[in-house]
């Protein structure tokens, strides 16, 4: 059973967006051609396109096209990904190796750069104006963004939760946002777009911010990466924030990289909860925008994989 079983409808699209990405990749060199499908293959839940053709549900768009924009969504993410595993020197993504680590970081780039350019052409072999070309584009400029934010705050103990919520808005739920909005939007339904990227929006952010609890929460093996990764490389993601708050020996702790003691300080004090209470937050504000949304029977199923996500623990 798998996370989109209650959902058959949806299960089988996603099925098919999985065949599209995989026939949309042609690379001359065998190793970064292999590298991304195994990549697509290794899996993921699939939330970016899912949601993406949930919201089709409200629209007249064809089922190609709405497959080709679930499709150009995930290729996306998971261009952003393989950049983030080169930068981040990670081994693991989704518990298996990953590009850079197999491959080196050579070929990962590569890969990363090539699923950039099967977006655009992907969108262009199934006739999406250009306004979707730059909505792509605009997508990739603030991913960028709330990356290069939280590479300028690397280190630093003084930042605080809102420039946390600002990078990962950009880093994270930007992707989350255009996945919601983009079908309303090719269908002309600009009212209904604004409503579902602020949908998106929210839950992208309580996404991250689960995230990011569930590193304390769960081990590295059932999380499939390391824990401390991002302490470690100097990201202070919410419990290390509220932490910082409530301890005055975590900032010192992090300066002489004692992560072990920075570790059971944000198990010792409410950190943890006030990161919880943060992505329910962020959650019981979606739910309330998805309220809005037109009353259709996939209003329902959109309400309940979102409550669901608060409550996962992968």
């Amino acid at each position: 059973m798998t996370f989109w079983t209650p959902y058959p409808h949806l299960s089988n699209q996603l099925e098919q967006v999985q065949y599209m990405m995989t026939t949309a990749i042609h690379v001359k060199n065998p190793q970064t051609q292999a590298a991304i499908l195994n990549l697509f293959a290794s899996g993921g839940k699939r939330l970016r396109p899912a949601y993406l053709l949930l919201f089709s549900e409200f629209t007249d768009l064809e089922p190609d096209k709405r497959i080709a924009l679930a499709s150009s969504i995930e290729m996306l993410h998971t261009a952003t990904l393989i950049h983030d595993d080169v930068i981040d020197q990670a081994e693991t993504r989704r518990g298996v190796p990953t590009i850079s680590h197999l491959y080196g970081p050579e070929i990962a780039v590569y890969a990363g750069d090539y699923l950039f350019i099967a977006v655009f052409r992907l969108m262009i072999q199934h006739a999406l104006d250009l306004s979707n070309l730059s909505q792509r584009v605009e997508a990739m400029e603030k991913l960028l963004n709330g990356e290069l934010g939280q590479m300028n705050l690397k280190f630093n103990t003084e930042q605080t939760i809102s420039d946390y919520i600002d990078n990962i808005s950009g880093k994270t739920a930007e992707l989350f946002a255009q996945a919601c909005a983009v079908a309303p939007f090719a269908d002309g339904n600009y009212r209904l777009a604004q409503l579902a990227y602020d949908i998106g929006l929210n839950i992208g952010i309580a996404f991250q911010i689960m995230d990011d609890y569930l590193d304390y929460t769960a081990d590295s093996e059932t999380l499939g990466k390391p824990v401390l990764a991002d302490m470690q490389q100097g990201i202070y993601s919410a419990p290390v924030l509220f932490a910082l708050g409530a301890d005055t020996r975590v900032a010192e702790c992090l300066k002489q990289e004692d992560f072990d003691t920075v570790f059971k300080i944000i198990q010792q004090t409410e950190a943890l909860q006030k990161t919880y209470d943060l992505a329910r937050q962020y959650t019981t504000t979606a739910l309330k925008l998805i309220n809005k949304l037109p009353n259709t029977p996939v209003k329902s199923d959109i309400r309940q994989i979102t409550e669901e996500l608060l409550e996962r623990q992968l």
